[in-house]
C-alpha cells in the first residue's frame, strides 16, 4: 500500500477497500484476509488493520463472522453510491481550486473534453 502522509494509514486502507467494493475488485460476501494476515500483506501493524476492520464494520462495507473470518456485505451497491458522491465533492473542490488558480471554465471544459477523446466522441 502506497503510504500518503497527510492520512491516517487506516483511513487509506478503509478508503482502498470501499474502493474496491464500488470498482467491482470486491464483491459481496467476498473474504477479507485475517487482520493478520493483512497487516503481514500491507506491511502495517495490525492495530492499524484492526482499526480500519473496525471502521469498515460501522459503516457496514464489512461484517465479521466470528470463527469465520472477515465478509463484504452484500450493501455493496450503496458502497458503490458513497463512493462516487466522494468522488464528485472531490471533483468539486478541484473544480473550485482550479477557478480560484485563475484557470476558465472553458479551460475546464476542453480539459474534460479532451479526457474523454475530443468533442466528437461517444461515452
Amino acid at each position: 500500500m502506497a503510504i500518503n502522509s497527510k492520512k491516517p494509514i487506516y483511513l487509506q486502507l478503509v478508503d482502498r477497500i470501499k474502493n474496491e467494493v464500488a470498482t467491482d475488485i470486491l464483491s459481496a460476501n467476498d473474504q477479507l484476509p485475517s487482520v493478520r494476515e493483512m497487516a503481514l500483506q500491507e506491511r502495517i501493524n495490525p492495530n492499524t488493520v484492526a482499526k480500519a476492520y473496525k471502521e469498515l464494520e460501522r459503516q457496514e462495507v464489512i461484517k465479521t463472522l466470528t470463527g469465520k473470518g472477515t465478509f463484504v456485505t452484500g450493501n455493496t451497491q450503496n458502497v458503490k453510491n458513497l463512493n462516487q458522491n466522494q468522488l464528485f465533492s472531490e471533483l468539486s473542490s478541484s473544480v473550485d481550486q482550479l477557478l480560484k488558480n485563475g484557470v476558465t471554465r472553458k479551460q475546464i471544459e476542453q480539459f474534460v473534453d479532451d479526457l474523454f477523446g475530443g468533442k466528437n466522441a461517444k461515452n
